[in-house]
């Protein structure tokens, strides 16, 4: 029963991290350079526990030429990934940012089990999966607010203008999520192919850290801007530790996994992300804008957890 609350810490953890970052980008001004922070971070701690474990650091020439060449967009798909979440987080707010990618990456893994892709087992599509498909669709619809009441005191014009502009946010958050389900089924065959999960990590984070590197050249961005968040001093410690957590969350997915099975593992940390998600946008935790939870919305998440169960656990 212990190992259980694991998967659920891990989900709590990826909605704290994307509210940590979204805060860290909020002192230095650039989801770029907020990004490649919490990424470096990780890498770092990766490097310690590498370094510690006695993981090699390096991959031959010969192990590059033998295998094809999307094994190393794990790390690129996660640098996108995260810094979408930062921009995403402050544009559509906590719980859309949660449960949008999730819709996303559900739809991603559904077509990478059909179809084996990325050297995936093939697993296909059953009524279960449509079943739940359905589910967590409507379950997002419900927690998106779409049937809550307007507020009176804004024109139609000005609430369609919003939900216009709210919508391009809204369809890139799905493709983050996907590009988040490609990650996982990457980083997966990397670690098969290198036996160690650690040391797939590892690369994973170094390709991604190099990717943001480059990112942030290429936009110019300025390194003294992290000294508006080192002045925050001790009130926003906690605004550094969002690489830490991601690191945390990939090293204890390849422990979990063996132990009770990827269904339980994904379920319970989608229901600890969802849950603390939540939670963060009613209570504007880690100085989020506050956005109250309605009826609409609890429903709406008991319904995706539901889907998200049937896809992952039942079937028929």
């Amino acid at each position: 029963m212990l190992l259980l609350m694991f998967p659920v810490a891990m989900g709590v953890g990826l909605a704290m991290q994307t509210a940590v970052n979204a805060k860290l980008r909020g002192f230095v001004g650039s989801p770029y350079l907020s990004s490649g922070v919490s990424f470096l971070i990780a890498w770092l701690f990766l490097l310690l526990l590498s370094w510690t474990t006695h993981q090699p650091l390096v991959i031959s020439s010969s192990f590059i030429t033998q295998h094809p060449g999307w094994l190393w967009l794990g790390g690129l798909f996660g640098a996108i990934a995260l810094t979408g979440n930062v921009v995403l987080f402050q544009k559509i707010g906590s719980l859309q940012t949660t449960v949008l990618p999730i819709m996303g990456q559900i739809m991603m893994s559904t077509l990478i089990d059909q179809f084996g892709l990325f050297q995936s087992p093939t697993n296909p599509l059953t009524l279960a999966k449509v079943t739940g498909l359905l589910l967590i669709i409507g379950g997002v619809i419900l927690s998106l607010g779409l049937f809550d009441p307007r507020d009176p005191l804004l024109k139609a014009t000005e609430q369609r203008a919003h939900r216009g502009s709210q919508l391009l946010y809204q369809i890139f958050a799905v493709l983050a999520g996907m590009l988040m389900a490609m990650q996982t089924a990457i980083n997966g065959y990397l670690g098969t192919t290198l036996h160690s999960p650690i040391h797939a990590a590892f690369i994973s984070f170094s390709i991604g850290v190099l990717c943001l590197i480059l990112v942030n050249l290429f936009t110019h961005s300025h390194l003294t801007s992290l000294r508006r968040a080192f002045a925050q001093g001790r009130r926003y410690w906690w605004v550094w530790i969002g690489g830490v957590i991601g690191a945390l969350y990939v090293l204890c997915s390849s422990w979990l996994v063996p132990l009770i099975g990827t269904g339980q593992v994904v379920v319970l940390a989608l229901f600890g992300q969802l849950v603390f998600s939540a939670l963060v946008e009613n209570f504007g935790l880690f100085g989020s804008q506050v956005n109250r939870i309605t009826r609409s919305k609890i429903i709406g998440l008991v319904i995706m957890f539901v889907g998200v169960l049937t896809v992952k656990v039942v079937t028929f």
